[in-house]
């Protein structure tokens, strides 16, 4: 429990720091800093996916993303829920090294599990997700593919009567040598996925 409040704490501040005293404050404005994203999101489907990646700290990024996607709260959710799934939609040339671990599960938090990319095994683990909220947690175990630490928290909310709003927010802590444009690529790959899979 003391892990999860301090993780929100990390989240919490990080996402303070990125909308009010970063590059995104004022002129790169992020929507839905004053009203939430939901409130501020374009219902007449041409809303463009966001994603806002900002130097936090010494080697620490924050990324925010947003996308609406053209598919009611309720088929979406059981996507995100399950790692496992969300892998195949997001990642889907590495879905097949993906491997609960530890007896872990959909069903099971927290939960780890690894899948291979490029040659580098990733091991993360499910640390929070409320059914209620429509939201998870989740983190890295391990240091791999140049992050040394890394969370990621997924929140759903139902917009525009049967659409839904994707939002991730996402904390990296990088090693120094590591560019972190190669993870703005990549997190904007796999929100094409997310939309394109959601709205074909």
């Amino acid at each position: 429990m003391r892990a999860i409040t301090s993780l929100s704490i990390i989240l919490a501040s990080c996402l303070s720091t990125l909308l009010w005293t970063g590059p995104a404050a004022a002129s790169d404005h992020v929507p839905g800093i004053e009203d939430g994203a939901a409130n501020k999101v374009k219902c007449n489907g041409d809303s463009e996916p966001v994603l806002v990646l900002t130097k936090i700290g010494e080697n620490q990024y924050l990324s925010y993303q947003r996308v609406l996607l053209d598919a009611p709260i309720d088929e979406v959710w059981p996507e995100l829920r399950d790692i496992e799934r969300f892998v195949k939609v997001v990642l889907p040339d590495i879905a097949p090294t993906f491997m609960w671990l530890d007896g872990g599960g959909p069903e099971k938090i927290p939960s780890r599990y690894q899948f291979t990319s490029g040659g580098v095994t990733l091991v993360e683990e499910i640390v929070y997700r409320s059914e209620a909220e429509n939201q998870i947690l989740v983190r890295l175990v391990e240091p791999a593919f140049g992050m040394q630490q890394y969370y990621a928290f997924g929140d759903l909310t139902k917009v525009c009567g049967q659409k839904t709003l994707l939002e991730y927010t996402r904390y990296l802590e990088l090693d120094p040598t590591t560019d972190p444009e190669i993870f703005r690529s990549l997190f904007t790959q796999e929100f094409i996925d997310i939309q394109s899979y959601f709205n074909d």
